[in-house]
């Protein structure tokens, strides 16, 4: 199996992001991204930028004649992941391969769905990038993790693998790739909602003080409640990762941050309200997350 051509849907920071090395390493409309004709005079009226550079970009709307893609890269918010399956359906064949950028553990099963035994699950880690309307800025890629829910090394698993390789995008097959999902999301519900809810950058939650504080304990609740998942977190991922998070620029600034300072709907319903939802079936209290669910809901009312 071989990809030769990639379907991707969303112009966010991830779709920039690994867009742009997979539209220079495939032939000129082998790599195109779905968006609607208003999107697409919006993208091509001024340049899409990352580190400065134009994305040579081709776009097509979801009703374009073309045969199906032999891999669709979905790059949305969670909040548009429904339109965006309306949207990519033109793209995915009976062979085509779906793979989900999206935070959080729940878009796969949503994808699956509607396309069952196409999708293969990952998780995208470590960039550091923050857009402002078309122009991305990142010093750190970051990377993509993926692989097949029950660890095989598949054949389209391999031939994903090879595109990343061909297009020099940082990856790795992950052997547990749903352990790899949720060490993720217990990063974001600290990170990215403590960010959110105090206002600050990574240099706020590098230094001692409450939002710091706040970010700490809502990732406890997620340790408590992975267990009980099946999933076997354990308290010295949080202390590896705390003893990384002082290498991240101090004025950089995490995704729903960015979100809630450009006054768009945050993915708060894949952080706190899935441990919410979760934690609820077992009987477990999650009062860190509740706060920062219900703060957050209150800033987004605010817009």
């Amino acid at each position: 199996m071989q990809i030769k051509t990639v379907s991707l849907i969303g112009m966010g920071a991830l779709g920039i992001l690994f867009g742009r090395p997979l539209a220079h390493a495939l032939p000129k409309g082998d790599f195109r991204v779905i968006a609607s004709p208003e999107r697409i005079a919006r993208y091509t009226a001024g340049p899409v930028l990352a580190n400065g550079e134009a994305c040579d970009f081709a776009f097509i709307t979801p009703d374009a004649a073309l045969p199906p893609a032999d891999l669709v890269l979905v790059a949305v918010k969670a909040t548009a992941l429904q339109s965006a399956i309306r949207d990519m359906t033109g793209q995915v064949g009976p062979h085509t391969v779906i793979l989900s950028l999206l935070n959080g553990i729940s878009s796969e099963e949503e994808l699956a769905a509607v396309w069952p035994g196409q999708v293969v699950w990952a998780v995208a880690l470590g960039m550091d990038a923050t857009r402002t309307g078309q122009a991305l800025v990142y010093k750190n890629m970051g990377s993509i993790q993926f692989g097949e829910l029950d660890g095989e090394k598949s054949e389209r698993v391999r031939a994903v693998a090879a595109l990343f390789e061909a297009a020099g995008i940082p990856h790795q097959v992950h052997p547990d790739i749903r352990f790899a999902q949720w060490r993720k999301l217990m990063v974001n519900v600290g990170l990215n909602q403590a960010s959110a809810v105090y206002g600050v950058p990574y240099g706020g939650l590098q230094a001692p003080g409450p939002a710091r504080d706040t970010m700490i304990a809502a990732m406890h609740e997620v340790l408590a409640l992975a267990p009980l998942e099946g999933v076997p977190l354990t308290e010295q991922l949080l202390t590896d990762w705390l003893a990384g998070l002082g290498g991240q620029a101090a004025d950089g600034m995490p995704s729903m941050l960015q979100d809630v300072l450009a006054k768009r709907p945050t993915e708060v319903e894949l952080f706190s309200g899935t441990v919410r939802r979760l934690a609820a079936k077992h009987g477990l209290a999650t009062p860190v997350n509740d706060r920062l669910y219900e703060r957050i809901r209150a800033i987004e009312a605010g817009y």
